[in-house]
């Protein structure tokens, strides 16, 4: 029943008003807008673009929090300055803004803020690795650490740390994480246009490593529930599933939903770091497979290391009954991957990334 004001940004001549409206509208169908403010700003502007008189009506309004889930979720090296610009940046930039409104901020991080560290990863702390995979995880790190600093001077902040999220009813659609694998392999698989595929190259997968998948309808309740606590500010949670995903399942489940006919076997971690290597540099010669070898390529840490999550701090706020109550089919990861190629077969990929998902 409350007001909720969007910030944002039109993309591809489309009004933020009107990709407000359709990514809700796909979540559901029949929902009103007339609690729904649009204001669009530039993440990259010290004041956000919005003008002065509009910074004084929110601040009249007496904002209950900023919600910051804006982000560059690219691994590519290619686009540290972009990513650093938004993950960084940007939020230094809703900084200033909550500061005037003197509104809390409730940070969206990532669970992998850990980078290359094996092991145990605390809520509490925040501890810089001797490298990361990637410069999107080196991005939320620093972002932390701003926000930490900034909660320093007074203000009130709330971290939370996803792992990868997934849905269990598929309303949206994107091409990161977990689909980021599963469309690489669907995109080899339609070039060869065979609605089955038999391959005799055997595919490895890691012994005691867990993919950490988390409905993202789970995670949005869990954060909205910690977020009404008061004594939350100030505080980092672990938006992470307790029983994450054997890879070996989430291997050999995946490609029964693409129709993969592959044999697949136990390896040591770095034969499996080599093979990805190898088909990253095969990517380079054979094109059809180029994307999917840099998909491996980017996500060969999350394939072969597991790191466990502590989830004091998120026990404490929603309970150890809704952790129990997190529980699995033994074929979940399958119907996972099998309606998002579903969802594909019915989607053209230029509409969609032309409306932003």
């Amino acid at each position: 029943g409350k007001e909720v004001i969007f910030l944002g940004r039109s993309k591809n001549g489309e009004p933020l008003q009107n990709r407000i409206e359709g990514v809700l509208r796909s979540i559901e169908p029949h929902i009103s807008s007339q609690k729904i403010k649009v204001i669009e700003v530039d993440l990259h502007s010290h004041d956000l673009s919005v003008s002065p008189e509009l910074k004084k009506e929110l601040l009249d309004n007496k904002i209950e929090a900023i919600w910051h889930l804006a982000a560059n979720l690219s691994f590519r090296e290619k686009d540290r300055e972009k990513i650093f610009s938004t993950n960084v940046e940007g939020l230094k930039n809703i900084l200033n803004l909550a500061s005037y409104l003197k509104s809390p901020v409730y940070y969206t991080s990532t669970a992998y803020v850990h980078g290359r560290r094996p092991g145990v990863v605390l809520e509490s702390e925040l501890i810089r690795p001797d490298s990361f995979n990637n410069p999107y995880e080196e991005s939320k790190f620093e972002a932390e650490k701003m926000i930490r600093k900034w909660g320093e001077d007074g203000n009130k902040f709330i971290i939370f740390r996803p792992s990868i999220f997934i849905e269990l009813d598929r309303r949206t659609i994107n091409f990161f994480g977990y689909y980021a694998i599963v469309y690489g392999l669907y995109a080899v698989k339609k070039r060869i246009g065979k609605e089955q595929i038999k391959i005799h190259f055997p595919f490895p997968y890691a012994k005691g490593v867990f993919l950490n998948l988390m409905p993202i309808d789970v995670a949005i309740r869990w954060m909205i529930d910690i977020s009404r606590h008061s004594m939350a500010l100030g505080k980092t949670f672990h938006i992470t599933n307790p029983s994450p995903f054997p890879m070996s399942d989430v291997t050999k489940q995946t490609f029964d939903a693409l129709h993969i006919k592959i044999p697949v076997f136990k390896a040591p971690k770095w034969l499996i770091r080599l093979l990805f290597s190898f088909f990253y540099f095969i990517g380079f010669i054979f094109k059809p497979l180029r994307a999917i070898a840099n998909k491996l390529y980017y996500y060969r840490y999350y394939m072969t290391q597991f790191n466990a999550y502590d989830m004091k701090n998120t026990t404490e706020f929603i309970g150890q009954n809704a952790l129990n109550q997190l529980k699995f089919p033994a074929d979940f990861v399958h119907t996972v991957a099998k309606e998002f190629i579903a969802k594909l077969h019915s989607t053209d990929k230029r509409s969609l990334l032309k409306k932003g998902y």
